[in-house]
């Protein structure tokens, strides 16, 4: 698995173009381990490539991120209809340690999870 970094968070998010368009398919917490792992059809990836018909290939895969020694974590009933538009990941820092703090949206998150290290890998299921 790859973990998220300052240097490579912003390639991370370009390539994978903000999860615009992708949705959160299976979300698992495993509280003896403190992590909690999700499964994401990210819907463009890499650039995207313009088909005969003047349709754009996007690229799609599926991901799977895991999110360690997890702060704080919130979300609410998934639907198949809660795509991503835009994902919100950044470094914080609250009472003198620094966290990855992700969230499905900006403004009204779906999924939201706040902790010290994430991985991701593109995954064959």
């Amino acid at each position: 698995m790859i973990a998220i970094t300052k240097e490579n968070l912003a390639s991370f998010i370009e390539y994978y173009h903000d999860f615009h368009d992708s949705f959160i398919t299976n979300i698992h917490y495993d509280i003896k381990e403190d992590k909690i792992e999700i499964l994401v059809d990210v819907y463009w990836s890499g650039t995207p490539s313009l088909k005969e018909n003047g349709e754009y290939e996007s690229n799609k895969t599926k991901m799977k991120m895991v999110f360690h020694e997890i702060e704080k974590y919130k979300n609410k009933e998934v639907f198949s209809w809660d795509y991503i538009r835009k994902i919100s990941i950044q470094f914080i820092q609250i009472r003198n340690k620094e966290y990855l703090c992700f969230a499905s949206d900006d403004e009204t998150p779906f999924f939201y999870v706040l902790c010290t290290r994430m991985e991701y890998e593109e995954v064959n299921l």
